[in-house]
């Protein structure tokens, strides 16, 4: 057989961590699968292809929205491609495992790299073919200890509910795989020396750390321009991605879209609000449904920092970065986009005022899923602590919206309280009243010590500084060489 011939990506940047766990896999010669699963366009495909190139990959790809009986002869015609022998095409068999079978003729020896990419298409989002598949496994294909099975998929609530906790391949998977976004460092590595780190900040915040976003971001002279070009010219990128999301993420159900649709309406929402939204009970049905979405990462679930994330208080907010984008800026001009009216003056659909503060609370979501990172820079990292937003009933009955964006209470007996400002100028002097507001409002009946936290995109001005008000200051350029300090030894 003749494999398929990737060509290398000499751009091909970060998964440092991925790499090595395929490559160790690699060197153990033997036999073994790996599920590797993310959500539309996070570089799965690239990062199996670019470090397997030369490993024999076989690739089978699933088709979007057809039923099984095509799905299989569509292998079919992609194995008569690798063999070089187009009778094999014409092929058809009843079931999966009568085609996994025929493949494995050609699979008995040698190094291989089964390669099923969209499995969630391939297998019309039922476990079927991973039961057959499972058995074909076992009985054929695991005898070669040289033959690597991936099986890769963008809907990851099929992959780990159909494929990893599946009774059929339990405790097979040699390796789970589970690929994020790129870190922020990872994007500063993929943007290039070109743009400074506030640019590639803005970059991060308004589309996540994800590859092929990024790289529309980096087609005209700004990230600013690029954006508003691929969001509101006609026909741009963004303008239809949101659409394309959900098809390849997702079974089709409305109420998914119907969740992202409320949710991006809200700053955030109660379990209990989303039921009523829905109009169907808060029960088994629902937590699938956010479960699913979670999974995928367009939503999150947070909690008091102070208790369980099952509490009552627990709050639902919009995770996926373009997805806030695109309903805050894109979805309210869909009609004038369509017909062209910001083709020529893009940069007028985007207020910079808007998109500042639209940027504002983005980094105070970063910063909350940073706790490690920003527990090291201010040196307790070794300290044992919860972290997390604060808000209670309390507190917001006294002052509507009061929440403080991201605490550590740490068991050396210190409350470390941080001020999240992302602004394009160094903060002054003005934010400590507003401070000392959520301090007076946080309640602290030990007295604990409070350290108090400024953490900036370009740090404090002078009057701020010398006011000593703030025991630490975090800028952005911190932020990103400590995470280049921890993936270096990772």
């Amino acid at each position: 057989m003749k494999s398929k011939k990737i060509i290398k990506n000499p751009y091909f940047v970060g998964r440092q961590f991925e790499w090595q766990r395929l490559r160790n896999l690699v060197s153990k010669k033997r036999s073994a699968i790996i599920v590797v699963y993310g959500r539309r366009r996070v570089g799965k495909t690239e990062l199996i292809e670019q470090c397997l190139r030369n490993d024999n990959i076989l690739k089978f790809e699933g088709i979007e929205g057809q039923a099984e009986h095509y799905q299989r002869q569509q292998v079919m015609r992609q194995l008569a491609s690798y063999v070089g022998d187009n009778s094999i095409a014409s092929l058809k068999f009843d079931t999966w495992g009568e085609v996994f079978e025929f493949m494995g003729r050609y699979l008995i020896k040698g190094r291989w790299t089964l390669f099923l990419e969209e499995l969630q298409w391939m297998a019309n989002y039922n476990a079927t073919l991973i039961a057959e598949l499972k058995h074909v496994w076992d009985n054929q294909l695991r005898f070669n200890p040289q033959l690597l099975l991936v099986l890769c998929g963008s809907a990851p609530s099929f992959m780990v509910g159909k494929v990893l906790q599946s009774n059929a391949l339990y405790n097979r998977s040699t390796v789970e795989i589970p690929l994020e976004p790129f870190s922020l460092v990872e994007t500063t590595e993929y943007m290039g020396a070109k743009y400074n780190t506030q640019d590639i900040m803005d970059a991060y915040l308004s589309v996540g750390g994800i590859p092929e976003y990024l790289s529309y971001l980096k087609q005209a002279s700004s990230v600013f321009l690029s954006l508003c070009h691929n969001a509101f010219a006609q026909g741009g990128f963004f303008v239809s991605e949101r659409d394309r999301v959900f098809v390849s993420s997702l079974a089709k159900n409305k109420h998914y879209a119907k969740i992202v649709d409320y949710l991006s309406k809200q700053r955030y929402a109660t379990r209990a609000q989303i039921a009523a939204y829905l109009k169907i009970a808060a029960g088994g049905s629902l937590s699938a449904l956010l479960n699913d979405l979670e999974q995928c990462g367009f939503i999150e679930k947070y909690a008091p920092y102070h208790l369980g994330e099952n509490s009552k208080l627990s709050r639902y907010t919009l995770q996926d970065h373009y997805l806030q984008f695109y309903y805050k800026f894109i979805q309210p001009k869909r009609a004038a986009i369509k017909r062209g009216d910001f083709n020529q003056t893009p940069l007028s659909a985007l207020p910079n005022s808007a998109y500042v503060t639209w940027l504002g609370y983005a980094f105070e979501r970063y910063c909350r899923h940073q706790q490690r990172l920003l527990a090291k820079i201010l040196g307790f990292g070794s300290v044992e602590f919860k972290a997390g937003a604060y808000f209670s009933r309390a507190t917001e009955n006294e002052q509507a919206g009061f929440q403080i964006d991201l605490l550590f209470d740490r068991k050396d007996h210190v409350f470390t309280v941080c001020e999240i400002k992302y602004t394009r100028s160094p903060v002054t002097s003005k934010v400590i009243t507003e401070f000392e507001r959520k301090l007076l409002l946080f309640p602290n009946p030990k007295q604990r010590l409070i350290h108090k936290v400024l953490i900036s995109a370009v740090g404090a001005d002078r009057s701020l500084t010398e006011s000593g008000y703030f025991d630490q200051i975090i800028t952005l350029a911190d932020i990103i060489q400590a995470g280049k300090t921890i993936e270096f030894k990772t």
